[in-house]
């Protein structure tokens, strides 16, 4: 499986923990984003997966990588056995004016760090308003990606979660996904509450796995 990280502009060590979790059950590969463009993005992961040999693959985003592994699944359908969309960014920028006030980020004791790349980041977010803009010109919505998404999909929401709940649920109706709310967590599940993280990833993608392919593994 591939996870990839938030932000945009996080290294891959932020959800390092996120591997730690899954390890055991599947081999998890973590990419850095090292592109200025969405498009370049998608092209590298899907060099990565060829890099890997693997002809189909499980992928898990995380807040902003959850909006590139849809953009990912939508683009390559038959590469995709699944996807998990963890804590996904509003899925347009609709939702931006009724999402809740920021709340101060948890101190998190995994030491893994949120370095970040600023410039990065900007050119990711206006790149996303240029190719997928919403009816203003001035946003972006990615709703017609979400519908495009033919794998099976979970979308991993927390209940403490400071974005509109309704986004989430959003991106649940129109790629037909399962929508799991994990209690007494904010954006960073696979941190907060790990268990039950990794039960409800884990339990979602093994009933993906085919009997054939789980005799041969």
């Amino acid at each position: 499986m591939l996870v990839l990280p938030g932000g945009p502009g996080l290294s891959s060590r932020s959800v390092a923990p996120v591997s730690e979790l899954l390890r055991n059950r599947f081999r998890v590969a973590r990419i850095e984003n090292t592109c200025n463009s969405i498009h370049a993005l998608l092209d590298e992961i899907e060099a990565a997966r060829k890099q890997l040999s693997e002809g189909r693959w499980f992928v898990i985003g995380h807040g902003w990588g959850a909006a590139m592994a849809a953009l990912y699944s939508a683009a390559h359908p038959q590469r995709v056995r699944g996807v998990v969309l963890a804590h996904p960014i509003e899925i347009s920028s609709d939702y931006y004016d009724v999402a809740a006030e920021p709340v101060e980020k948890p101190q998190l004791e995994h030491g893994y760090g949120y370095e970040c790349q600023p410039d990065l980041a900007e050119a990711l977010w206006e790149d996303l308003q240029a190719k997928w803009p919403d009816s203003t010109g001035e946003g972006y919505d990615l709703s017609a990606a979400a519908r495009r998404i033919t794998a099976p999909a979970m979308v991993l929401l927390g209940d403490r979660d400071p974005m509109d709940r309704r986004s989430g649920m959003r991106w649940a109706e129109l790629s037909k996904a399962r929508a799991a709310l994990l209690r007494d967590c904010g954006r960073e599940s696979f941190v907060e509450q790990p268990r039950r993280f990794q039960q409800a990833v884990t339990e979602f993608l093994q009933a993906r796995i085919s009997p054939k392919t789980v005799a041969a593994a």
